[in-house]
């Protein structure tokens, strides 16, 4: 590689590229999730209170209805006796506690509404644009990158099978002697012996005959 990195596997690279890609689509994935999310709380509040603001056009003639048949029991009967009215009254007050928490449910969904976009907005926007910003752009280029690493390795390859590297304690053949430095060896080299041997035949041609020698 082209900044010296010591590969040792091109298919652990071909993994590392098939993960990162994978880890992307599972952040975009995610990133989608969350979106979905998101609009189907908004969309629940909505439903809600929509629901709730049915229940109290619902709950508003039901007070109605309690009101008017507690003034009908109220009127005194012919013989001028006071009715029974606590089952009127028992009504009216259910009807009023309904129609109050429903008010009190369409003020919270209103409430929410408001704040869900907020809170979206000041804890997910930020992080999820930067996310999807490395998602979308930074990393095909980061894959894009790893693709033409994997090739070039690929290439590399191919070109030198026997690549690898040399083993310790391997020793090379020595090359013989050229032809020249032997030749200029001999040429040059004189054995001790012989220089010997011919300076003795040379003193003994030059020597004397002994005086103590006869003739006969």
């Amino acid at each position: 590689m082209a900044d010296g990195a010591d590969v040792r596997s091109i298919d652990a690279v071909r993994d590392w590229h098939a993960a990162l890609a994978e880890y992307g689509d599972g952040l975009a994935e995610a990133l989608a999730g969350v979106e979905l999310e998101i609009r189907r709380a908004h969309d629940w509040l909505e439903e809600q209170l929509g629901r709730w603001q049915r229940a109290i056009r619902d709950y508003e003639e039901e007070v109605t209805r309690a009101k008017a048949e507690l003034s009908q029991r109220k009127f005194p009967t012919w013989d001028g006796r006071e009715p029974d009215c606590t089952v009127q009254e028992k009504a009216l007050r259910l009807a009023k506690a309904r129609l109050e928490h429903a008010e009190d449910q369409v003020e919270k969904c209103r409430r929410w509404l408001g704040r869900l976009p907020k809170m979206v907005d000041e804890v997910y926007v930020g992080a999820s644009r930067r996310l999807a910003n490395f998602v979308e752009a930074e990393l095909p280029k980061g894959l894009a990158d790893l693709a033409r690493r994997v090739a070039a390795l690929e290439s590399y390859s191919g070109l030198r099978p026997d690549y690898a590297p040399t083993p310790m304690g391997s020793s090379v053949a020595a090359s013989p002697p050229s032809p020249s430095s032997q030749e200029g060896g001999e040429g040059k080299t004189n054995s001790p012996s012989s220089a010997s041997k011919k300076e003795d035949h040379e003193g003994g041609a030059a020597q004397p005959t002994s005086p103590g020698t006869g003739e006969g």
